[in-house]
């Protein structure tokens, strides 16, 4: 693995059927699709939406797909993807049965979408392609210490960090700027937590930017969705390849806002 794909946020697919072999050819499609759109992809499997919803217990960095039978004993898939929603889990719910008789049902809980078995491998692509495009990870909260406290800002809101004199500040997409205080740690120490987000990358001595907003890329800068320019140095070539690779990977699903 790269070193710079490590930070990138898993998409995790989830599925759920209490047939045994419905199940395993469905993990094995979804992970023929994960190998042939080259994601950071894992597939997660359960027999049994009780096993799932103690699962769903748990935070997961990243986008998650639930590929849920409809027909199951104890939760059926409606109920399941309903339970899924109260507990809050930002994701997309794709239905798969051999029944049309619960589709009405499946959009009460916003589902992306209702397969019927037997379905190709095509057609599970491209209902894969669509939700991936939907959804939107959750934002996660830095913990910022500045001379006033422990501050919580959204990762998403963040244009650009700057280092200096062993400071780091915060540049904001709404214009205003947090600074931190005194650390006595070089800019890569201080940045690492940051890069583990998967929301930023470096792309000079003093500077990261919110991977996320970049709205375009000239030879050897990126301009960022509120008009800010961040050149990126040689030795910082790498934060070009990899933006270049997550647009081809990701496709480009709308302004960034």
């Amino acid at each position: 693995m790269k070193e710079d794909e490590k930070s990138v946020p898993k998409t995790h697919f989830i599925l759920c059927d209490d047939n045994a072999d419905d199940l395993e050819s469905l993990r094995e499609s979804v992970e023929d699709y994960i190998a042939s759109r080259g994601i950071s992809g894992e597939t997660l499997c359960f027999s049994s939406p009780e096993e799932l919803l103690k699962f769903s217990e748990q935070k997961l960095d990243g986008k998650e797909v639930y590929l849920l039978d409809v027909v199951m004993p104890e939760v059926d898939g409606i109920d399941l993807g309903r339970k899924l929603r109260e507990r809050g889990a930002n994701s997309a719910v794709i239905y798969t049965s051999t029944s049309k008789e619960y589709a009405l049902d499946a959009f009460e809980v916003h589902a992306f979408s209702y397969l019927i078995k037997p379905f190709s491998s095509e057609k599970l692509f491209a209902e894969l392609d669509g939700c991936l495009g939907q959804i939107t990870p959750p934002s996660q909260t830095i913990s910022v210490k500045t001379v006033g406290g422990i501050v919580g800002v959204d990762a998403a809101e963040i244009i650009a960090v700057e280092y200096y004199a062993h400071r780091l500040t915060f540049h904001f997409k709404n214009g205003k700027t947090l600074d931190t205080v005194y650390k006595k740690q070089p800019f890569n120490v201080q940045a690492e937590e940051l890069i583990k987000t998967g929301y930023f990358v470096r792309v000079s001595a003093s500077y990261l930017v919110n991977i996320k907003k970049i709205r375009g890329l000239k030879t050897d800068e990126f301009i960022m969705c509120d008009g800010s320019r961040y050149k990126i140095t040689r030795k910082f070539s790498a934060a070009r390849r990899q933006y270049i690779e997550g647009e081809m990977q990701n496709g480009d699903n709308g302004v960034r806002k």
